[in-house]
């Protein structure tokens, strides 16, 4: 009735920290497929990569001049150093700036990928609420009988709703396989 070898500390901790970076990489491939799905993030990330390549291509032009200025100091006692340093000191200046803190500001902050997400789909609600209200008021026009009011029997689900008037409920009602637990945690 004895269970296996109990963990030592160290294997205790690998496995903390195993499950820690899994469930951090679950979360961060949570937050990049939606800046893929909401359009207000996937337009502010592409607008912050142009700007981004536009200040890296200023950059290398800035650099060429810096490096000129420092190759002409050379020739005189004493300037090339303080010019190449200066240069290099402007150059790191601007690095540090344009680099963010946690590596997700801007559009890929937490914050701003998840108001944005609620706004998008607030409007999707929104969006489906009118449409649904068009929907109602197009059949009410149409006569008793009418095909385009006859829903088909394979749309509707056991208490004969049909499937785009259930409200979703997480997918609890799916059966889970034996086995199966519904994580993806696998590979």
């Amino acid at each position: 009735a004895s269970k296996g070898a109990l963990l030592s500390p160290s294997q205790k901790r690998a496995n903390h920290i195993q499950s820690e970076q899994k469930r951090r990489a679950n979360i961060r491939r949570g937050y990049e497929a939606l800046c893929e799905v909401v359009p207000a993030l996937r337009e502010a990330i592409r607008a912050e990569e142009e700007r981004e390549r536009a200040a890296a291509h200023a950059e290398g032009d800035d650099g060429e001049a810096a490096a000129g200025a420092a190759a002409k100091g050379k020739g005189r006692a004493g300037g090339g150093v303080g010019v190449g340093a200066g240069a290099d000191r402007s150059k790191k200046r601007r690095k540090s700036e344009s680099e963010k803190a946690d590596g997700r500001a801007g559009p890929r902050s937490e914050n701003v990928v998840l108001q944005k997400t609620i706004d998008y789909i607030t409007a999707l609600l929104a969006d489906r609420d009118v449409l649904s209200q068009r929907l109602q008021i197009a059949r009410g026009i149409l006569p008793l009988g009418h095909p385009a009011t006859l829903t088909d029997a394979s749309h509707l689900d056991a208490q004969g709703v049909p499937l785009w008037d259930r409200e979703w409920n997480g997918g609890m009602d799916l059966d889970v396989g034996p086995g199966d637990d519904g994580s993806e945690d696998e590979g």
